[in-house]
């Protein structure tokens, strides 16, 4: 009697699932307004993002399209995305990534900036702050009159930047970091703006105007018989001296370029004060001291 015993076939299926083509966001194409400036127009090669919108990945075609709908159904794609001449300042690109091995689809987009050629309508008035204390000093909104340089022109597609030099302004370095809380360094000081589109990468202006207050500041030659400060050069700390008797004075410590270090109030004893100067780097400083209503700007050299 033979036994018959059921076999079973086990089929083990194996889907290998390719993972979803996935468009890298590229970074804008800027270019500057030199064909015809001021026609916010020039010829774009979009396939100079490739390399992002493709992102490592293989088998792979990218199309570029005017509408989003022509990328989601992979339709009227521009002919000759090498030469492209923007229709719009900025104008949107957008991009579909194609996978050529069943992997699917996406979609990104490409914007096209040409960035404006700022001109300023009027150099905007000085600011002057009378305050009434007779100190010199005072704190200063330096945007205040931002709406004179620009005129007609939109707010919103440019961009001021503060500087105590000229120099610094065309170089784009060492700007005032909080130009709508600025305290002078000088009386009267000159402030430089340099004018830029969002896109600070081709064209500016830069233009001056003055700050003024009450008083007498001075950070070049001012230099009063009542206070000395030793020793100069300093290594770790600088001693004030001062010949008449005061118990507290403020201090500001401004770097050579006009920038705040430190700003306090310290007491005197024995009619000196010492301040621990041993963390800056070396350079030279000016020490601005305030007594009675009295103040005094002291030149140093951290060595």
């Amino acid at each position: 009697m033979k036994s018959w015993f059921p076999i079973v076939l086990i089929v083990f299926i194996s889907n290998c699932i390719n993972a979803q083509v996935t468009a890298g966001v590229p970074d804008p194409i800027i270019l500057c307004d030199v064909n015809n400036p001021g026609d916010e127009t020039e010829v774009f090669d979009l396939t100079i993002r490739e390399g992002q919108i493709i992102n490592g990945q293989s088998n792979v075609v990218v199309t570029y399209h005017p509408t989003s709908g022509d990328a989601l159904s992979g339709t009227n794609p521009y002919p000759n995305p090498m030469a492209l001449t923007n229709i719009a300042n900025p104008q949107v690109v957008f991009v579909r990534l194609q996978s050529t091995a069943g992997q699917g689809w996406d979609v990104t987009t490409l914007d096209l900036i040409v960035p404006l050629i700022p001109v300023v309508a009027a150099v905007p008035d000085d600011i002057i702050l009378n305050e009434g204390d007779n100190d010199g000093s005072a704190i200063f909104d330096l945007t205040m009159n931002e709406s004179q340089a620009l005129g007609s022109q939109d707010p919103f597609r440019f961009q001021f930047k503060y500087f105590r030099i000229e120099a610094d302004a065309i170089a784009d370095e060492n700007r005032i970091e909080d130009p709508e809380n600025f305290q002078n360094t000088a009386n009267p000081q000159t402030i430089f703006v340099r004018m830029a589109p969002l896109e600070d990468q081709c064209d500016f202006e830069i233009y001056s105007f003055t700050i003024e207050t009450d008083g007498i500041l001075g950070i070049l030659d001012l230099d009063l018989n009542h206070c000395s400060i030793y020793p100069n050069p300093a290594s770790n700390m600088v001693t004030v001296s001062f010949n008449e008797t005061v118990s507290s004075v403020h201090v500001i410590l401004y770097d050579m370029l006009g920038k705040r270090i430190f700003s306090e109030t310290i007491s005197v004893n024995n009619g000196q004060s010492a301040i621990d100067v041993s963390t800056l780097p070396k350079s030279m400083y000016y020490l601005s001291i305030t007594s009675e209503a009295q103040t005094i700007v002291k030149k140093f050299i951290k060595n």
